[in-house]
């Protein structure tokens, strides 16, 4: 038989001697994650993209929603453009018109965005009138938020502001994409 005290010496022993041999383990910070220095130069290049207004470049950094999302408000505001209001005359009044303007066609104002045509032109204009890409870039502090396998957040603070911008980025095609729709479109 054991004798209970010697067994609980070397139990403790034996546990002391593993604690001090193991350092306790640090939890893992979201700026440890290797994927931060592409998440961060992803959503840098966008807003240096909006500063010199590279519309194409733009397109490309947003995730496959925000770039669809863009898309279809698009083709709604052209086709409501296209829309005569009364009393008003339009080209389609005269007899050389066709009877009925065509709706926009999405996959044309897809393209437009993609290669930086005069849709996309009219949009970011309108789009950055409103908004200073200098905010993010030069007058906010910048933080590494969550980050995940296929998700990510950086804290945008602007100067003076309580809360930070939750700025969304998603992987997608082996990227990570900025999720502007994501990020500030009502929900």
């Amino acid at each position: 038989m054991r004798h209970p005290i010697r067994f609980l010496w070397r139990v403790a022993s034996a546990a002391s001697l593993v604690l001090l041999l193991c350092p306790p383990a640090r939890a893992a910070s979201p700026e440890d994650h290797p994927a931060v220095p592409a998440i961060l130069a992803r959503t840098e290049s966008l807003f240096q993209s909006m500063k010199s207004r590279d519309y194409p470049a733009i397109f490309a950094a947003l995730s496959a929603k925000s770039r669809e999302t863009i898309v279809a408000e698009t083709v709604s505001a052209l086709a409501a453009a296209k829309k005569r209001r009364p009393g008003e005359t339009t080209a389609a009044d005269t007899p050389s018109a066709p009877a009925k303007a065509s709706p926009p066609d999405p996959e044309a104002v897809r393209s437009d965005f993609i290669a930086g045509g005069p849709t996309a032109r009219d949009y970011w204009d309108a789009f950055l009138r409103r908004f200073d890409p200098d905010i993010a870039l030069e007058r906010s502090r910048w933080e590494i938020g969550s980050v995940g396998k296929d998700r990510a957040e950086i804290l945008l603070t602007h100067h003076g502001a309580d809360h930070p911008a939750r700025l969304q980025l998603f992987r997608e095609d082996g990227g990570w994409k900025v999720g502007l729709v994501e990020t500030f479109w009502p929900r």
